[in-house]
């Protein structure tokens, strides 16, 4: 047996052996427990630090290492190759929640073996699933270089973006088994002030996390967005509203004994919500409806399991143990604090629960019959109202108080606010915005932001530790006005230019130069120059083609702007050779484009069976070809299996045309065509290139609203660790 699953069965047997010695435990934790837990903590340390040595050292005959790196991966990349695929993630996830745990063996309370049994059953939980699929299998040979790392992951911000969500991951298990041990013990006294702070950390960890990604392919991907409502995204978002909703719960649980059951029941189901995403994104569910979905690994019965078991569990014993808890009813005014807090808590809530029925869709329809997924509009349409119901919230929180405060304070407070929120709303119709729904969340957004500020000036009296929460609040009002800007009002302009060519988009002058070639294929750019007002803008978007992927990556050139950035991405480069009978062609869904004779326009994508046992699965694209008054429906095929992405050609009936799927981009419904006549000949041309180029009205106010929103809740966490004894 290798050293890495030696250290995974003892970390198991070690944790089996914290749970029997807790089992007999009431109060503090005792030296067995402790010993055992700390002994788990260094088997899983060691099998870290030896899966990072084995990618370091190129051990390609371990199977994990051989599909996640190469010889010729940067240092930075091929450290990050550890956390790219399921295996890894898990180790990672248990590491870093074995570290977290080590500050509940310092715990003095009456629930402190308690506490450490609970978080140890998560613990353990992910060593079964390490158990079953370890990142320390090996191949039968040993082969000369490793797969590789897929492109789209080899960017610095992917580097520490799995890391930082599996921290938030982790520490969401210690208010969870802090919750458990209170309704065991019956005992809620210091429940608040102790979970608090760990609430706080996971939120602003899994906040970085979510940020980051949205960042990342907004960078990266050349989509133009940064936010696809991808089943991936959402199993990290629904957690972190439902922490947020939690940690709004305890702020008004430290004060009096209210939302006692609201508050452990977010606790636990935080906890579990971050398990059904692990069960939706990688047992295979969603392969039909998610790019970034997992491969299954054949560990769908034991999340099952441990998802239906800690439910059970969780239910039946808040149910017996809070029976006979005295609890005070909520205050009804709306104009106070707590009810503030307590519609917070539920416009949260609700905002999690309709993106959960959601991206749970193809489960939930699968049970009726045929599995099918909401579209984008679903989630547009609930979160639109929600987020100018929170918006118009956070107006006037920072001016209640508790218990009833007299409207016409309330009123004089938010004054400067509320006339703020009105002088937005007329900037907003002269500038063309004209959607009520539109000015309605301007109006909210900036009487947010005014708000806040001045909650910070006013209440936090100088101190920093006192400004998390409005700084918080800031920070989302601030990135509402950043998504309103950015996703609704935004221009875009499609050019077409030959080498040396200089065209108009957008009022510059556009002008492609040439390829440039790197050392590598992912080094290519394209050399576009932009020009405005005198100045010329060097941009260099990326296109090139992957073996990894078997498909054209593209990477856009961003020019930034305080109010504005301009995005330029790549959708089509043909060299200057002579091309006799062939085209590419990108459509996206719905759009149609004349080649040659014919009229294409793409109407759907196809999903076919996903087959389980050799993991391939097939996509088609629906298109609509015409010519000459005569519609045809061709269904090109890219096939999706262990050798990666393969275009399938296909001929038109009845023609020598050859057509194939040669990129596609499900989460913007696009995809990119291989179109090959030969009864046509072009002749030699120039090389050329096809760009679209937009503008993103306010995207950087959503990047600044998310760092600030970050920075609140690291501002909140301090606070209450201080407050706290951990």
């Amino acid at each position: 047996m290798n050293l890495g699953n030696l250290m995974l069965y003892l970390a198991t047997a070690l944790g089996v052996m914290v749970l029997v010695t807790t089992l007999r435990e009431r109060g503090q934790v005792e030296r067995t427990a402790r010993w055992a837990y700390i002994g788990m903590t260094a088997a899983l340390t060691i099998a870290m630090a030896r899966l990072f040595h084995l990618f370091l050292t190129h051990r390609f005959e371990y199977s994990y290492v051989y599909g996640y790196s190469s010889r010729d991966l940067p240092l930075g990349y091929l450290i990050s190759s550890v956390w790219a695929g399921q295996e890894g993630t898990f180790l990672l996830w248990a590491f870093f929640g074995a570290l977290i745990g080590l500050f509940l063996l310092n715990r003095r309370s009456a629930i402190a073996s308690r506490s450490l049994l609970f978080f140890t059953v998560t613990q353990l939980f992910l060593l079964v699933l390490m158990l079953v699929k370890s990142p320390f299998e090996m191949l039968a040979q040993t082969p000369p270089d490793g797969r590789g790392l897929n492109p789209l992951l080899q960017d610095p911000w992917m580097v520490i973006h799995p890391p930082i969500i599996f921290i938030g991951y982790a520490a969401l298990a210690v208010p969870f088994a802090q919750a458990m041990a209170a309704l065991v013990a019956k005992k809620f006294e210091g429940f608040a002030a102790t979970a608090f702070p760990w609430v706080a950390f996971s939120v602003a960890s899994l906040g970085a996390g979510i940020f980051i990604g949205g960042f990342w392919a907004y960078k990266v991907l050349g989509w133009g967005g940064y936010w696809g409502w991808d089943p991936v995204e959402n199993s990290s978002l629904i957690p972190w509203l439902t922490a947020l909703a939690l940690l709004h719960g305890l702020i008004l649980f430290r004060r009096t004994p209210k939302l006692l059951k609201t508050s452990i029941a977010l606790a636990v189901i935080s906890s579990l919500l971050v398990v059904y995403g692990t069960f939706l994104t990688r047992s295979g569910v969603l392969a039909d409806f998610s790019v970034h979905s997992f491969a299954d690994l054949g560990i769908n019965a034991y999340l099952v399991v441990y998802m239906i078991g800690v439910t059970i569990v969780s239910l039946v014993t808040l149910a017996i143990r809070t029976q006979g808890v005295r609890t005070e009813p909520i205050a009804r005014e709306i104009n106070s604090r707590e009810f503030g807090l307590v519609f917070g808590l539920m416009l949260l809530v609700i905002t999690a629960g309709l993106v959960l029925i959601g991206t749970s869709a193809p489960i939930l329809t699968r049970i009726g019959g045929q599995a099918s997924n909401v579209s984008l509009n679903y989630y547009n349409s609930i979160s639109l109202p929600l987020g100018v119901l929170i918006a118009l919230t956070l107006t006037l929180s920072p001016f209640l108080i508790f218990g009833r405060t007299p409207w016409r304070q309330l009123f004089q407070h938010a004054a400067a606010s509320l006339v703020l929120a009105v002088g937005a709303v007329v900037v907003a119709i002269i500038a063309g915005v004209t959607t009520p729904e539109h000015l309605v969340l301007a109006f909210g957004s900036v009487g947010a932001l005014s708000s806040n500020i001045i909650g910070i000036i006013r209440f936090s009296e100088g101190r920093i530790l006192r400004m998390g929460g409005h700084l918080t609040h800031a920070g989302f009002a601030l990135m509402l006005l950043g998504i309103l800007g950015s996703s609704g009002y935004g221009t875009y302009e499609r050019i077409s230019l030959t080498s040396g060519e200089t065209k108009q988009a957008l009022g510059y002058d556009v002008q492609f130069n040439d390829l440039i070639r790197g050392e590598k294929p992912n080094q290519n750019y394209l050399d576009v120059e932009l020009e405005q007002n005198g100045e010329t803008i060097p941009a260099r978007p990326k296109m090139y083609f992957s073996d990894y992927t078997n498909s054209v990556m593209r990477n856009p050139h961003i020019v930034k702007g305080v109010f504005s950035d301009l995005y330029i991405a790549p959708i089509e480069y043909i060299p200057g050779e002579n091309h006799d009978h062939g085209h590419t062609v990108q459509l996206s869904k719905g759009q149609t484009q004349q080649v040659g004779d014919w009229e294409l326009t793409f109407a759907s994508f196809d999903m076919g069976n996903h087959d389980q046992q050799t993991g391939s699965m097939q996509v088609a694209a629906v298109i609509d070809a015409k010519r000459g008054g005569q519609s045809t429906e061709i269904r090109p095929v890219m096939t999706s299996g262990p050798g990666g992405l393969k275009p399938v050609p296909m001929t038109i009936p009845g023609t020598d045309i050859e057509v194939a799927l040669t990129g596609m981009r499900v989460e913007q419904q696009a995809i990119q065509l291989s179109f090959e006549d030969p009864s046509h000949n072009h002749g030699p041309s120039g090389a050329s290139v096809a760009l679209e180029l937009s503008t993103k009205p306010l995207v950087n106010w959503v990047w600044a609203g998310v760092i600030i929103i970050t920075l609140g809740s690291c501002i909140s966490f301090v606070r209450r660790w201080r407050e706290s004894e951990l």
